[in-house]
């Protein structure tokens, strides 16, 4: 018991922000119609980093609890003119959205390192909501935190719903440049 009281006190958290971003998705609806959306950030992305976690044989792995996500993009092709948001985190789902720093040995994160989020996100359009169950796993290489310069990609398709839980599309080619 005294451990785990110790353990959980000792653990540091340190708060931080993402000043700025663009991202771009590429969203298929279900009559097959696309468009690649370009998004960019209408609020700093905040989150906290968590004391990590150090294995003699792989290093270290450093968790990052992503806080909020809040893009726009103005549709060009399917809702020309109209707003697309996307909102991620507590404000969409009640919980952090999940990332990780992976610092091999004898590497530090200036080195640059890989870095992986795993994303849900709610996705507001002119004919309505719609959401990912599966997240969008993103991978990039990370040279510090804030992930600054940094480049992250999905490789998966990703399946949307609407509201009512009914097949509504799906996203891929995520991009996410800081």
């Amino acid at each position: 018991m005294f451990k785990s009281l110790l353990k959980e006190s000792l653990l540091k958290k340190i708060k931080m922000s993402l000043p700025t971003s663009n991202s771009s998705t590429i969203l298929e609806l279900p009559d097959g119609r696309t468009e690649k959306l370009e998004f960019t950030q209408v609020k700093a992305t905040q989150f906290t980093v968590s004391d990590s976690d150090f294995e003699l044989k792989s290093g270290v792995n450093v968790e990052l609890d992503i806080h909020n996500v809040n893009l726009e993009a103005t549709s060009k092709v399917l809702w020309p003119g109209e707003k697309v948001t996307v909102k991620g985190g507590l404000e969409s789902h009640g919980h952090a959205l999940k990332g990780v720093v992976n610092i091999p040995i004898n590497k530090t994160i200036h080195d640059g390192v890989r870095g992986e989020s795993w994303l849900y996100w709610k996705i507001e359009t002119p004919e309505g909501v719609l959401m990912n169950d599966k997240p969008i796993h993103m991978v990039g290489e990370v040279k510090g935190l804030p992930p600054q310069d940094s480049e992250f990609r999905s490789e998966d398709v990703i399946t949307l719903n609407n509201e009512k839980g009914e097949f509504a599309g799906t996203i891929y080619n995520c991009c996410q440049s800081n």
